[in-house]
This record gives C-alpha cells, sequence and structure tokens, in this order.
C-alpha cells in the first residue's frame, strides 16, 4: 500500500514553518519522500537508477582503427582553423587593419583553441600499430601549430613585426602541412 502523507494542523503552541530557522526547515529529500504519490521504495529506485547512468558515463568507449582515425582528422580540421586564424591575425598587423589589443585577444584565443584541440587528440589511446603511426605524425603537427600561435601573440604583445612574421611563415608551414595530412585522410 502506498503510504501518503496529508498536511496535518500545526499543534498548539508550536511554531510554524514560516517562523522556524532555516536549519530547523525540513529538507528537499525530506519533503520529496513525503510529498504525495512518492514512496520510499520509487524513490531509492531512481536513486540507483541515477548513479548507474552516473558511473557508466565515466567509461570511455574503446576505439576503433576507424575512430581514431576520424579523431585525427577533426584535429587536423579543427587546427587548420585555429592556423588560419593565426595567419589572418598577422596579415592584418602587418597591413595595420586593425588594433593591437584586438589581435592580441585573437591570437590568444587561437592558440588556447589550438592547444585544447591537441590536447583532445593527444589523449585518445591509440588502438592498433597504425594508429600509432598516425598519432606519431599528427602529434609534431600539434605541436608545431600551438608553438606558432604562442610566437604569434608573444610578438603581438611586444609589437615586433619581425616577430609576427616569422610567426606568420611558421603558420604558413604548419598550414602546409596539415593540409597535406588532411589530403591523406580524407
Amino acid at each position: 500500500m502506498l503510504e501518503t502523507f496529508a498536511p496535518c494542523a500545526r499543534a498548539p503552541g508550536r511554531p510554524s514553518a514560516a517562523t522556524l530557522p532555516p536549519s530547523a526547515a525540513p529538507s528537499r529529500a525530506r519533503l520529496l519522500i513525503r510529498a504525495p504519490g512518492l514512496t520510499r521504495a520509487f524513490v531509492l529506485a531512481l536513486g540507483l537508477v541515477l548513479a548507474v547512468l552516473a558511473l557508466t558515463g565515466c567509461v570511455a568507449p574503446t576505439p576503433t582503427a576507424d575512430s581514431h582515425r576520424d579523431a585525427a582528422e577533426q584535429t587536423v580540421v579543427d587546427l587548420l582553423s585555429a592556423v588560419a586564424t593565426g595567419i589572418l591575425v598577422a596579415d592584418a598587423h602587418r597591413r595595420d587593419l586593425a588594433l593591437g589589443p584586438y589581435l592580441e585577444t585573437t591570437a590568444g584565443d587561437a592558440e588556447e583553441a589550438a592547444r585544447s584541440i591537441a590536447d583532445t587528440f593527444g589523449v585518445l589511446q591509440p588502438p592498433t600499430p597504425e594508429a600509432d603511426l598516425l598519432r606519431a605524425r599528427l602529434t609534431p603537427l600539434c605541436d608545431d601549430a600551438v608553438n606558432a600561435l604562442a610566437d604569434l601573440r608573444i610578438a603581438l604583445n611586444r609589437d615586433d613585426a619581425e616577430g609576427v612574421a616569422e610567426a606568420a611563415r611558421l603558420l604558413a608551414h604548419s598550414s602546409d602541412a596539415l593540409t597535406l595530412l588532411q589530403g591523406e585522410l580524407s
């Protein structure tokens, strides 16, 4: 039989819930259990289901060779976007098309994005020896892209035109290498 609780009148001489300090008020969990139509068994079952879902959500899927290759391809595409942003920023600086703070912020954002992209791929476990080779090839390209974007950010912060030009050259080289790998993965 389901047990429900009906509201009852306040006993004479006892304070109402409105006058109780917050620490004396019933907890939300206690109110949930006493809510009409809910039983302790239902609440416990719901808690168990949520715990199972939370625990199974923490397990990473076992990668396949195809999923690893797809992750590598997406990494290349995303890195190319960050590198292209860096190239545009360097060109805008060279042509004096934007203010320094905007260029520094944009370069920093591109560097941060590239670092996140590289880290995301870097933690993937290669499932096969062939995937090891792909990882060994892509990881240095990720590092080169991140370092070139960092060089750009630093040069912009120092208003170093030669440093910006050198970073642009490194970014162009990185873009070429990533584009070549993208063609091979497609």
